[in-house]
């Protein structure tokens, strides 16, 4: 009660504007817009009508948004008059994407401008300017991800001049699990939708190193010709999606489906989600967008143990025994066997023992001992360096087989015929 009189208080004292009138043809023209349907995430039910993927109510401001995009765009043109002393709770600053558009497309210039200090600064820090999907390869230890994985890095406008990509942001969307849910209880969640999924905002350089160094799994991030103004449409839009609950799915309503709702977002028109109308894996989603035309180069990022690998390859025997023994005690490099070696061999087993030691830290709590064994190895290839490690690329996942076949045979069996048909889903290892 005392908050609503407050709240009453506020509006009294606050210059009042009134929101425009709207026919209801042009809001239904409006309110059917693709891009109105992409804020919204709605999806068109069999039977008619609409129904948003959004789980959480506090998303809405209409009653039955949910459900009714026409009703959610009413109260939203209405919202934007708030009294401007709501500050960062203003609707123009909690959902900055709808307010632009329809500020455009209703020629709303007399909205006065709510300052939204605290969205301003966040989207100034963030800086969007180009995207990049990025495509983590599978890893069998998680349920979630053993068919791979997609988020979005947004990048500022100097990164691939400067080549600070580890400075970026980056875009995912996962499933929140609080407790220790055992196995089985897991996967049945997973499958039923009972966990909530949110979108996160976090720096690339977490991410990369979650996947590269502690899970061991390569990365390919593929460079999207999006402009810098539907980067940042689709930035403005996470905005507005900040806590803001779905039901998460592990085959289909996945962190990979909702990347091509907010890819959607960014290019109004695209059609991408309506490809998955049973399962949405991630290597099928890469190759929806990459046909979409989407796509304006791929770079591939090998992880530590690939790395590790390979440079070992070019080891015999013998030096590989070197590796183990100059990881393990740096005095070795001062071993007369081993300075008898030639230069370039001495370099690639000093190379190889410092990549040996950086794998063997993956997840572990900084030591000492550790750390003075890496910059003893590092100090070491400064003074013979080896030449820099090219790992051969693999076949891009996207290239793969399909994720599922249909199936049909017919035969026989003791003297009765038969026929039979199914669904196969197949997991490739990329």
């Amino acid at each position: 009660m005392l908050k609503r009189l407050a709240y009453l208080a506020l509006c009294a004292c606050a210059p009042l504007y009134a929101a425009p009138q709207i026919v209801n043809q042009r809001v239904q023209q409006l309110a059917n817009d693709p891009f109105w349907i992409s804020l919204g995430h709605y999806e068109a039910r069999t039977l008619g009508g609409w129904r948003s993927y959004v789980s959480d109510d506090k998303f809405f401001i209409a009653p039955d948004g949910a459900q009714h995009p026409d009703a959610e765009l009413r109260a939203t043109v209405e919202a934007l008059y708030s009294p401007l002393s709501l500050g960062d709770k203003h609707p123009q600053c909690v959902y900055p994407a709808r307010t632009r558009w329809l500020k455009a497309q209703l020629n709303l210039t007399d909205l006065p401008p709510a300052p939204c200090a605290e969205f301003t600064q966040w989207f100034k820090d963030v800086a969007p300017h180009s995207t990049v999907m990025i495509f983590p390869a599978a890893y069998l230890n998680s349920p979630s991800s053993m068919f791979g994985h997609t988020l979005l890095r947004i990048d500022q406008a100097d990164v691939q001049s400067n080549k600070t990509a580890l400075l970026s942001y980056a875009i995912n969307f996962g499933a929140y699990i609080e407790g220790s849910d055992n196995s089985i209880l897991y996967a049945w969640k997973g499958l039923a939708g009972g966990y909530p999924g949110l979108f996160a905002l976090v720096p690339y350089q977490e991410k990369l190193s979650e996947y590269r160094s502690l899970e061991n799994r390569d990365l390919w991030e593929y460079r999207l010709n999006l402009t810098p103004e539907e980067t940042q449409r689709m930035v403005e839009h996470v905005w507005e999606l900040k806590q803001i609950q779905f039901d998460y799915f592990f085959f289909d309503e996945n962190c990979s489906y909702r990347l091509l709702e907010l890819l959607q977002v960014a290019r109004p028109g695209l059609q991408l989600t309506t490809q998955f109308p049973l399962t949405a894996i991630p290597t099928d989603t890469v190759k929806a967008v990459k046909e979409a035309g989407l796509v304006e180069s791929i770079e591939y990022r090998p992880s530590r143990e690939r790395e590790l690998l390979d440079r070992a390859k070019a080891l015999d025997p013998e030096e590989q025994q070197w590796v183990l023994q100059v990881s393990a005690d740096q005095k070795q490099l001062q071993n007369p066997d081993f300075k008898a070696l030639p230069s370039a061999r001495q370099a690639l087993i000093i190379d190889a023992a410092y990549r040996l030691e950086r794998y063997r830290a993956n997840g572990l709590e900084r030591d000492t001992d550790r750390s003075q064994r890496s910059f003893e190895l590092l100090r070491a290839i400064n003074q013979n360096p080896a030449p820099q490690l090219d790992v051969e690329k693999p076949e891009l996942p996207e290239n793969g087989h399909q994720s599922r076949t249909w199936q049909v045979g017919v035969g026989s069996r003791d003297d009765k015929a038969f026929g039979e048909y199914g669904l196969r889903p197949l997991w490739q290892d990329s």
